[in-house]
């Protein structure tokens, strides 16, 4: 595994000398939490294959390609997880943490009739901080344990099971964890947290694009 590490004293020294810029002493902070929740993690009997840090991304695609660059490291058995938190537009507004497959683009209206809600939305920045704490680009399954309320509900798309190893942020955006889908769930099981495990269907438009390509 590879960590990073960022001690308190290490940021208070660099803050006192005028070293680094504000901007970069927020990073060495976020990057100090991130390895602070991956020793918790381990703590707990929860382990991940690898760990890494990159630029901070805000969507897949960017990670994607900074984990290229550690191909020969990774290998290409892993899946980048897509994170969204849902709402109902209308009643209840009931919340959803959706986690699937980084390259499928979901369909809502199908994940409406599976999970049984009102037609959804995505939760907004403020709402999002809010709820789970977090920011867009640093929501994860993670982000679960921050649901105090327990307002989210989770739900996990079936085909991840099968998955190797799926790639999250530990609650930053510039590092990456790959775990196998059975870590995932003992973190589940240590917060006392369920996940509704249900199939996630795509759009149509991309599925006939596929079966084009094919």
């Amino acid at each position: 595994m590879k960590q990073c590490s960022v001690s308190t004293q290490t940021i208070a020294m660099l803050r006192s000398i005028g070293m680094y810029s504000k901007e970069d002493l927020r990073r060495l902070q976020k990057i100090q939490k991130a390895q602070q929740f991956c020793q918790y993690l381990l703590r707990h009997g929860i382990t991940y294959d690898f760990c890494i840090k990159h630029g901070e991304v805000l969507g897949c695609l960017e990670s994607d390609k900074y984990y290229q660059r550690f191909q020969d490291y990774l290998g290409e058995d892993y899946v980048i997880c897509k994170n969204l938190l849902l709402q109902e537009r209308k009643g209840d507004r009931q919340k959803f943490l959706l986690i699937t497959n980084s390259q499928k683009k979901v369909d809502l209206a199908s994940v409406r009739e599976t999970i049984g809600s009102r037609k959804l939305e995505f939760v907004g920045e403020e709402e999002m901080h809010r709820v789970i704490d977090a920011t867009p680009g640093n929501v994860s399954l993670f982000s679960i344990m921050n649901d105090s309320n327990q307002e989210v509900k989770l739900v996990i798309d079936e085909e991840l099971l099968d998955a190797s190893r799926l790639a999250f942020h530990p609650l930053y955006n510039g590092m990456s964890i790959f775990l196998q889908p059975k870590e995932c769930f003992k973190f589940l099981n240590m917060i006392g947290r369920e996940a509704m495990i249900v199939p996630i269907a795509e759009k149509e438009l991309e599925k006939a694009k596929q079966k084009i390509l094919a």
